[in-house]
């Protein structure tokens, strides 16, 4: 009966609750440290819900230091989580004992989250959106980086709320779900080949490599580089970033790359080779 009492004066986590750990989630990298990374950050971020659901210093000490130990994810994704843990210490107030699954499903999850953010986000979506309004900026378009700015903040923000009321629905099968479905190998996969799509849309638009070779066949004068866009259209500045990406890999310095094609480029330049 006391127990049943105990939980019937748990405070329910209203939208108002949930908006303040979203507000809060945009600070999680103001803090990060070499320690323990965005550990505060998450802290920070769920103050909020470990005020009203805890009401002794004892609790609310023993769940702030739950959230303190090493946290490190792509911050987009460290919401989920944020909705996960929040469900789960809902779950803990009422006498559930999550203290371990807590901390067991921040760990299961943050790296790989990190994951799907780094090439989803970072590497995909991000170069996309900067790439078109470069290309407006480039013609001379003031709506070019406002376009990125207002396309960019409008999935930042949409995602960072709507993941945390997902994962606090879910709570702690967020991660039952994520492991049974594969989900996070099929995002991964999926961002990788969309980057990979992105970044060879991108070699044929900044990376201007031709040549102005000319050859006679009979009186006829052809072009070198016009035969090799009739089979292979931005050739030449994909065997460009394939040597760089080879050399890359060699672990090869960033200054001895840059040495390198200044050379090239000046001695076929000045041979009348290639043209940039």
């Amino acid at each position: 009966m006391e127990e049943q009492q105990t939980q019937q004066d748990i405070p329910e986590i209203s939208k108002k609750d949930i908006r303040k750990v979203f507000w809060r989630s945009l600070f999680i990298m103001s803090s990060i440290n070499y320690e323990r990374f965005q550990a505060q950050g998450f802290a920070f971020a769920m103050i909020p819900i470990i005020k009203k659901l805890y009401k002794t210093k004892e609790d609310r000490a023993n769940a702030l230091k739950r959230h303190l130990e090493m946290f490190n994810s792509h911050p987009w994704m460290a919401n989920p989580i944020l909705g996960a843990a929040t469900a789960m210490e809902e779950q803990n107030a009422k006498g559930h004992k999550m203290e371990k699954a807590i901390n067991n499903i921040k760990v299961g999850l943050m790296g790989p989250l990190a994951g799907i953010g780094d090439s989803l986000i970072w590497g995909t979506i991000r170069p996309i959106l900067a790439s078109i309004g470069a290309a407006m900026a480039l013609q001379g378009s003031i709506l070019g980086p406002i376009l990125f700015l207002v396309l960019f903040n409008i999935l930042n923000f949409g995602f960072r709320y709507g993941s945390i009321v997902y994962g606090r629905k879910t709570g702690i099968g967020f991660l039952k779900k994520a492991k049974e479905s594969n989900i996070i190998q099929k995002i991964q996969e999926g961002a990788s080949v969309l980057g990979l799509l992105v970044l060879g849309v991108l070699v044929a638009s900044w990376v201007n490599v031709s040549t102005p070779v000319e050859y006679k066949i009979g009186e006829e004068v052809q072009s070198l580089q016009a035969v090799l866009d009739s089979f292979f259209p931005s050739l030449l500045p994909l065997v460009s970033v394939l040597i760089m990406v080879y050399f890359i890999k060699k672990r090869v310095s960033t200054n001895k790359i840059l040495l390198g094609i200044f050379i090239v480029a000046f001695l076929l330049g000045g041979t009348g080779i290639l043209a940039g």
